[in-house]
């Protein structure tokens, strides 16, 4: 089973970023990132995450000679689990998923008894949002190291999202990179962060070997390279949050004696989940699980999960007990769990595969 790089990681990632501006860091560096940074002084640098585009990816749809695969300096892990909440808020906070509270992309939140998608505060049962404010940001609120930056130095820092995340960003992919050529070519010292959420939902919906997937990741490739030669004066890290494979399901409620186990329905991931158990079956799960599902996933107790600290380094969140399940079953083979009739996806990720995890970085205009 694989978990993270505990040196070289988004997080360490993360605050070389925030350590090369402001001097200050939250939690180890990456070394690697911190000697280019130390070759030069750089004005303006821009790190672009394409989601999904993790290692795996990249070389099953790019050749070695593609720009991107050409400008390869540095290979990192995600963290842990290797999914979009947990792993864009790790780097945008320089804190590992245990530090900032953000598990995965559906969380038990003890205090009002449900479970919620992170990013949109829908009650996963039901699938309708909760009144009032979101339980992620009122319990998990954070400073990002965008923040910190605009506190901390006189670089001026600032993101760039598509515009279902913020009504300012971008419309589509061919407006993500008009402007990103805008935000590049101001004359000012700055940090940009930007997001794309593409390859990840095409993947998830027509899996990791989709013609469709290859055209986009060859676009990206080619807008990345013409971006670059516009704007050599920014020095560009493109990379991802983690990558994806193809995932077939296991049901929750296919077999009787498991379902009769659980308290509710799983939280955080389809390939990495917490169960909640009935304080009467604790001692029976672990016997129950293995007999169906031990070949495919390594199954955890609380306990362990906190003491081998599968979700990062330092200080946990005061909330992060209260996140985890009695259990934690980390895939290790092709296969996640599902709660509902229809299986969710065909490309999925949050497993403990070396495959979902790696993150190649190119570095450009160095």
């Amino acid at each position: 089973m694989f978990m993270y790089n505990k040196d070289n990681n988004l997080v360490t990632v993360s605050n070389s970023i925030l350590k090369y501006f402001t001097g200050n860091s939250l939690n180890k560096t990456c070394k690697e990132l911190d000697d280019i940074l130390a070759t030069k002084k750089y004005k303006k640098i821009v790190v672009m995450i394409f989601d999904g585009l993790g290692k795996s990816i990249r070389e099953k749809h790019l050749s070695p000679n593609d720009f991107l695969r050409k400008k390869e300096k540095i290979t990192i892990s995600s963290v842990f689990p290797p999914t979009t909440v947990a792993a864009t808020t790790a780097f945008l906070t320089g804190l590992y998923p245990n530090q900032s509270g953000w598990l995965g992309w559906r969380q038990y939140f003890k205090q009002h008894d449900v479970i919620v998608e992170m990013f949109t505060n829908k009650r996963v049962d039901t699938d309708e949002k909760l009144n009032g404010p979101h339980l992620s940001y009122m319990y998990c609120g954070y400073e990002s190291i965008i923040d910190l930056i605009n506190q901390n130095s006189n670089t001026k820092a600032y993101s760039l999202y598509p515009k279902n995340i913020n009504p300012e960003g971008a419309e589509d992919l061919n407006d993500f990179f008009v402007k990103a050529d805008k935000y590049m070519k101001q004359d000012e010292s700055h940090f940009i962060y930007m997001y794309w959420p593409e390859p990840d939902h095409q993947m998830h919906d027509y899996g990791i070997n989709s013609r469709l997937v290859k055209e986009n990741i060859k676009i990206i490739n080619k807008k990345v390279c013409h971006l670059a030669k516009e704007n050599k004066d920014n020095l560009i890290l493109v990379l991802a949050d983690h990558a994806l494979v193809d995932t077939k399901f296991f049901h929750i409620n296919e077999h009787q004696d498991f379902k009769d186990c659980l308290i509710s329905i799983t939280s955080l991931e389809s390939r990495s989940c917490f169960f909640r158990v009935k304080q009467d079956k604790i001692n029976d799960f672990s016997t129950i699980f293995n007999k169906y599902y031990g070949k495919y996933f390594v199954l955890k107790t609380k306990e362990e999960v906190i003491k081998e600290k599968i979700f990062g380094e330092g200080e946990n969140h005061p909330l992060f007990e209260d996140f985890l399940g009695d259990f934690l079953a980390i895939s290790t083979s092709e296969y996640g769990f599902n709660d509902f009739e229809e299986d969710p996806f065909i490309g999925a990720h949050a497993g403990g595969l070396e495959e979902e995890s790696l993150i190649n970085i190119s570095i450009i205009n160095q």
